[in-house]
């Protein structure tokens, strides 16, 4: 049988000389700097080991931006059908707006399988570009998802509805899009576009619209379609 080791204690003991070497040349370096190089460490201390998140980030407007000039979101409009002509088929997205506000209506079948909630790979530079021209605006968003009348598998229309919503929000704040000025909303099947029975009206029906506003007194609010 194997004795133990009479001087394995040489190992704890080296160890503990080592952090009490440490020590004092912390508390000797601690000597040598003045008190504006020790509150910036302190500070950066305190951060390393502070257990408080900090709080999210504000996207103030910048200076110099279009709005200065007094045009509203009009640039934006135009900035985004732009951005739409890229789309193939022009029935997969509708712009509308004016100088107050602005609706991005987008085909749900585009940007989702049928009955699925994640968004298509396919899809992901449009909304990339779209929130690259949201992104310098600092009014408030609502992502409003709508489904037609038929039963989903699995999920009701409220739900599916409201999931679209939440994964469109979930990617605009992942390409910039500050997370704190946006909302979704599922509103299932009782705003139609269309309120035939055809696959064509349907298939309509489904969309996710993207709504802003700079009316900040009615931040959530939806404009008649």
């Amino acid at each position: 049988m194997k004795r133990p080791d009479p001087h394995r204690w040489l190992v704890s003991y080296a160890d503990y000389m080592t952090l009490l070497c440490v020590f004092f040349i912390m508390l000797y370096a601690v000597q040598l700097i003045d008190d504006e190089q020790g509150s910036a460490i302190r500070t950066e201390l305190e951060g390393l080991f502070s257990t408080i998140l900090p709080p999210e980030p504000v996207y103030p407007l910048q200076p110099g931006t279009v709005l200065d000039k007094g045009n509203g979101l009009l640039p934006l409009l135009a900035d985004i059908r732009q951005v739409a002509q890229f789309i193939p088929e022009s029935d997969d997205i509708r712009i509308e707006g004016d100088k107050d506000w602005l609706t991005v209506s987008l085909n749900a079948d585009f940007l989702f399988a049928r009955g699925e909630t994640r968004i298509r790979d396919e899809a992901l530079p449009l909304l990339q570009a779209i929130a690259r021209e949201l992104q310098p605006y600092p009014f408030p968003i609502n992502v409003q998802g709508h489904a037609d009348d038929t039963p989903a598998k699995g999920l009701t229309n409220w739900e599916i509805s409201s999931l679209r919503a939440a994964s469109v929000v979930q990617n605009l704040a992942l390409y910039g899009v500050a997370p704190q000025r946006m909302a979704a909303t599922g509103l299932s099947y009782y705003h139609p576009l269309d309120k035939g029975d055809s696959e064509a009206a349907k298939a309509l029906n489904r969309r996710v619209v993207i709504y802003m506003t700079q009316e900040n007194n009615t931040p959530w609010s939806r404009p008649e379609e």
